[in-house]
């Protein structure tokens, strides 16, 4: 577990980004409210939990399968984004897009006896 969130330095923030995804889909099952239907409720709880899954599972990739942890972080991120009105979870998302893609440019950009 150490080791997958040392990747990067946006690996922590990744990583609390998909516990909060799961706390989101918990609070939306949770409060059902009258005026919220039952399939806006199972979609955003798919939504979150969508997510998170797809955080953790490309955090948990990306050591040993590089492109499909990337692209699974990348769907986990898109998915927290979408709660746009949340303020939090956009922000993390996008940073933790931005420190992906610096991190892969940075190593692509380094010459091959660098590595």
């Amino acid at each position: 577990m150490s080791q997958v969130l040392r990747q990067a330095w946006w690996a922590p923030l990744a990583g609390l980004l998909a516990l909060a995804l799961l706390a989101f889909a918990v609070v939306i099952g949770v409060s059902n409210s009258e005026d919220d239907g039952t399939t806006a409720v199972v979609v955003g709880v798919a939504l979150c939990l969508a997510g998170a899954f797809a955080l953790a599972a490309g955090l948990w990739k990306r050591p040993h399968a590089r492109s499909l942890g990337n692209v699974l972080i990348v769907v986990g991120c898109v998915l927290a984004v979408f709660w746009f009105w949340t303020l939090w979870l956009p922000i993390a998302g996008i940073v933790v897009l931005v420190g992906l893609v610096s991190s892969e440019v940075r190593d692509r950009t380094r010459p091959a006896e660098a590595q």
